[in-house]
């Protein structure tokens, strides 16, 4: 508590007239070096004088509470937020016509991760000489350049290379749907179609079993043709031989007719013969 350097102003002081407080020390040692003031001053009054030390001792005691009080209210005032804060990595260079600080600055100040063109550095390697693209040529501390890309443009080019690589992505993701609904829908013709091809390969196999009956049957038929066709032509052969066996019964019986009639003409005409021949020779006996 004697150690600590007072920040505030408290009112009491203000009241006794110290404006000069932030150089006074610690609260303790004004209130001490005030009692002792006040303690000379009511040294030759007596009994009054031992009230005096009292009633002043007892509003120092005070003034010293009431100080440890504001400040330990100080230490824990919830409206003091601590934050954290972080030290910027962005630092403008000047660019100046010469190796110095004296120089005129020609550019009040490169950013960090600006791109210049480096021509070397000063014997004492302190100074660089370098020309910006604007066409601005001069010198900068050379502690301030560095041949690799600095961190935070290689940063923001990462960061433009994620926002294209998740565009990509994104487009990716977007073929990748649309081709997982063409394939559904695609499975669903399939489907359809499978189905389809099955009840096809079911008819055409209905139409090959009929076909084939068809091929049998015209098979059957052209051989019971043949056959008719021969039956046809054995029964006209048949018929022809029945009307040659006719004609010949019929010739054989006009020929036995003829032979019979011939035999009978022949009879009659040789028998009377016959008769008076024999007649004949009966009356020459």
């Amino acid at each position: 508590m004697g150690n600590l350097q007072t920040l505030v102003r408290h009112p009491f002081y203000a009241d006794l007239g110290h404006s000069d407080w932030r150089y006074h020390g610690t609260a303790l040692e004004r209130n001490r070096k005030r009692g002792r003031h006040y303690k000379n001053l009511l040294a030759p009054s007596g009994g009054k004088q031992l009230m005096r030390i009292l009633g002043l001792t007892l509003l120092n005691s005070f003034a010293v509470l009431t100080c440890s009080v504001t400040m330990a209210q100080e230490d824990t005032d919830p409206s003091a937020v601590k934050e954290t804060r972080y030290v910027t990595d962005l630092i403008f260079t000047p660019v100046r016509t010469g190796p110095g600080g004296d120089y005129r600055i020609i550019n009040k100040g490169l950013a960090s991760g600006t791109e210049v063109t480096y021509y070397g550095t000063t014997e004492d390697g302190v100074w660089a000489e370098v020309e910006t693209r604007g066409g601005t040529r001069g010198y900068l501390r050379a502690q301030y350049l560095q041949t690799d890309i600095p961190r935070a443009n290689q940063l923001n080019a990462l960061e433009a290379e994620l926002g294209a690589s998740q565009e990509r992505a994104s487009t990716l993701q977007q073929n990748l749907d649309e081709a997982m609904e063409q394939l559904t829908s695609g499975d669903s013709e399939m489907s359809s179609t499978a189905a389809a091809l099955a009840e096809t390969r079911a008819e055409l196999g209905e139409i090959k079993r009929i076909s084939a009956n068809a091929i049998q049957l015209d098979q059957l038929t052209k051989e019971l043709t043949g056959k008719l066709e021969d039956a046809r032509t054995r029964n006209d052969l048949l018929k022809l031989e029945k009307a040659r066996l006719e004609d010949r019964v019929a010739n054989s019986r006009w020929l036995e007719g003829l032979l019979s009639v011939l035999a009978g003409i022949f009879i009659a005409l040789l028998v009377p013969r016959l008769t008076v021949k024999r007649r004949r020779n009966d009356g020459w006996r």
